[in-house]
């Protein structure tokens, strides 16, 4: 495990969840079906993230809303994996997640909880948290859904607030909390293809067409975009430049969490001393190798080092 608590890198989850995994020889609508694995742990992209950068060695602390006794649950097995984190407890029931993997297909189905209601004051305490514990913390990650009882505008009060205190944060999310996040000049976006192409009102084609569009973002006023797009990798542009990297072609077993470790390879990367082509190297080596392994951010350093050694990259003019 790496470095926790001061220096470590901060990963807030708005919404965590208890995530139910089951996997099934072959995934059949409507029949009755036994599993051939079950698994339960402790979930969120923020959780996701940080349990990424453990395998990468550095140092993360949890922070999000938990309550009731799925949040208990949560909290005690994110313990268990050594996770290092901060909740926020209030009076509400922690959501629970479901992912059925059809070893078959090789494919995953996810069912989301929406997810508790929060408070004003709910929210007002875990904004407090995350501002207390950014002054310690190397960088911020805030990433994955709202809860309900949450607006848009009061997380990107919160990422405003972070950012005029020097964290500029890393954010990750999607639909009118993006839009809005994307009003702020400063912050470091990480989306996939489909966001910003809501987010831009337009088709994005290929790999050249998501680097216009990270262009045009860095544009806008955002300090990082990484723009990810399925096998074809992803991109990072920022002032000084715009590259792709694309990992080694591999045998997914499950994507899911992906995007959270790439995110986790890439602020890893950066926290080390790395510059942006490379952390985009490591971002995308550690997304590649999640889904090798099966989803839920649980690859091994040995699986990353070798995908990394085999990620290809290029400047995208």
């Amino acid at each position: 495990m790496g470095r926790s608590g001061r220096n470590a890198i901060l990963c807030v989850t708005p919404n965590p969840a208890l995530d139910r995994t089951l996997e099934v020889a072959s995934l059949r609508p409507g029949a009755v079906m036994r599993t051939t694995s079950a698994r339960v742990a402790a979930g969120g992209k923020g959780v996701n993230v940080a349990r990424a950068l453990s395998v990468l060695g550095a140092g993360a602390r949890c922070l999000g809303p938990l309550g009731g006794a799925s949040g208990r649950i949560l909290a005690d097995l994110a313990a268990a994996e050594k996770l290092d984190a901060i909740w926020t407890w209030c009076e509400i029931e922690t959501r629970t997640c479901l992912i059925i993997v059809d070893s078959a297909a090789r494919q995953a189905t996810v069912v989301n909880e929406g997810g508790p209601r929060l408070s004003a004051e709910d929210w007002k305490r875990v904004s407090s948290d995350v501002l207390r514990e950014a002054a310690a913390a190397a960088t911020i990650c805030v990433s994955g859904s709202l809860p309900p009882g949450v607006l848009p505008e009061d997380l990107a009060g919160l990422c405003r607030s972070l950012r005029d205190a020097g964290h500029a944060p890393w954010v990750d999310s999607s639909g009118p909390a993006l839009a809005a996040l994307l009003s702020i000049a400063g912050l470091r976006v990480k989306i996939n293809r489909e966001e910003a192409e809501e987010a831009l009102g337009r088709f994005l084609e290929g790999i050249e067409d998501c680097a216009a569009a990270a262009r045009e973002l860095v544009a806008r006023g955002m300090a990082t975009v990484v723009l990810t797009h399925g096998a074809e990798g992803a991109v990072l542009a920022a002032p000084d430049g715009c590259w792709q990297a694309t990992a080694s072609p591999i045998e997914t077993s499950s994507a899911v969490a992906s995007g959270d470790c790439l995110l986790a390879g890439l602020v890893a990367a950066l926290s080390a001393g790395h510059g942006p082509p490379e952390a985009l190297s490591w971002g995308v080596a550690a997304g590649a190798a999640n889904a090798q392994a099966g989803g839920g951010a649980r690859f091994s350093r040995t699986q990353f080092d070798s995908l990394l050694a085999r990620v290809e990259r290029r400047v995208v003019s």
